[in-house]
């Protein structure tokens, strides 16, 4: 029989789950983070729907919110938060953290870069499969058209509005963008735009430099300034 090995609690987990009032704590002032008036209401109504699932976290060293203050404004205007209820208890995760991690922190864990992409065929069975609806999921119709647009098996559910169709363009925009950015860098990076001069002696390299009007110490010569003391033609473009 083998022996049983004790299980201990991760060393990457950090953080102390408390109940505090709400009085105690204070929003960063300089979180970036925005939330406009529809995605605040779909965030209230899920609230509202299923609870608050997780932890707030807080930082004890200096009170502030280091993440979930759209939540939190949520869970305020739920509880009449200070209008109609001078306090109430939420249960947060008490960090200790510097100024400099809090602030870092609180960008890092808010931020869409480091928090993956959506698999859009495991994202559309949920639709299909589950019968889950797309704004159940916190999507609006712009959203999905993006997401799903030409897919055939959601052309039901939408149909372009003037909203969706600008969407669409400006992502066109600027992937086209993007595209052609691309392409200039790598042609700008070819080796094919330079090539080396050898002179014989230093003092023909002076001589030479001196000549075309640059300076002596000068390692690299614009071409089209040497096209044209050459009186050669040549595509600045």
């Amino acid at each position: 029989m083998s022996k049983t090995q004790d299980v201990t609690a991760s060393k990457y987990q950090k953080g102390e789950e408390r109940l505090i009032s709400r009085s105690q704590i204070r929003e960063a002032p300089y979180n970036p983070r925005v939330i406009g008036e529809g995605a605040e209401k779909r965030l209230r109504a899920n609230i509202k729907k299923v609870g608050l699932l997780g932890t707030l976290i807080w930082n004890e060293s200096t009170g502030n919110l280091v993440s979930g203050h759209q939540r939190l404004k949520a869970l305020d205007t739920l509880e009449g938060y200070p209008a109609k209820r001078q306090d109430y208890e939420v249960r947060v995760t008490v960090v200790a953290l510097s100024d400099r991690e809090e602030k870092e922190a609180n960008v890092f864990l808010n931020n869409p870069s480091v928090q993956g992409e959506w698999n859009l065929d495991k994202l559309a069975e949920l639709n299909l499969e589950d019968g889950i609806d797309f704004s159940a999921m916190g999507f609006t119709e712009t959203d999905t058209s993006v997401l799903f647009g030409g897919d055939p098996r959601f052309d039901a559910l939408f149909v372009d509005v003037e909203e969706v169709t600008a969407t669409k363009e400006q992502i066109r925009e600027v992937r086209e963008s993007r595209k052609n950015s691309t392409a200039q860098i790598q042609e700008e990076q070819s080796a094919e735009f330079f090539f080396i001069v050898v002179c014989q002696s230093q003092k023909a390299k002076d001589d030479l430099v001196r000549g075309i009007g640059v300076p002596m110490n000068e390692q690299f010569i614009n071409g089209a300034l040497l096209a044209r003391k050459l009186g050669v033609e040549v595509d600045e473009r």
